[in-house]
């Protein structure tokens, strides 16, 4: 199992058997960058542009796409790409991926209300991802006794965690083997400043 990183939040995942997977692949992430990605599934975690690009979903190819109700709502033209609807506390299964949704809190700074923000858990390959999604405030399910091999955590400040409540949060799982720090493409200063809270203790 590979993982791949884009801007903002996004990542490809792709399996041993190359099934693919990418996630909330936005529109801070250049079009040409995607000329050669090419995917099975497109999963996205909320409405907000970047994270929920349509130009960046068609880009990459996929024949289904898993989202939510209130994206599928903003859709006005015909796709050609079959869309899944996913809910929260909902498992899918993609391939060779399972896909456990729940609920985020983006926090009080969102200018507007959104019906659902979601993070996931990725299974592939027997190795568990946890993405946190845009998370302002301790979230989602319960952690204590979650082990994973891949966290992604969000480090930005203002619309999701800074360093220092991402740091408090990843302490609370029972165990991850990587932490991959997300969404500091404004403010580059929060990933150094994560990675340096770690390495510390």
């Amino acid at each position: 199992m590979q993982i791949e990183l884009f801007e903002q939040s996004g990542f490809v995942i792709t399996s041993n058997s190359g099934n693919t997977l990418a996630v909330d692949i936005g529109n801070k992430t250049p079009l040409e960058k995607l000329a050669q990605v090419s995917v099975d599934t497109f999963l996205v975690s909320h409405i907000h542009g970047d994270h929920f690009s349509l130009p960046h979903i068609s880009a990459t190819n996929p024949e289904q796409v898993i989202l939510n109700q209130e994206c599928i709502d903003a859709i006005d033209h015909e796709l050609p790409f079959a869309l899944l609807e996913i809910k929260a506390d909902e498992q899918i299964t993609s391939g060779d991926f399972k896909i456990l949704a729940f609920d985020v809190d983006h926090g009080p700074n969102v200018s507007s209300p959104l019906q659902d923000n979601f993070g996931f858990l990725i299974e592939v390959d027997d190795k568990k991802i946890y993405f946190a999604g845009d998370m302002f405030y301790e979230s989602g399910i319960e952690v204590s006794s979650l082990s994973v091999d891949y966290a992604l955590i969000p480090v930005g400040t203002f619309y999701t965690f800074g360093p220092e409540e991402a740091y408090a949060f990843v302490q609370k799982f029972k165990s991850i083997a990587e932490i991959i720090p997300i969404h500091y493409e404004k403010t580059p200063h929060t990933r150094e400043e994560f990675i340096a809270l770690v390495d510390s203790k």
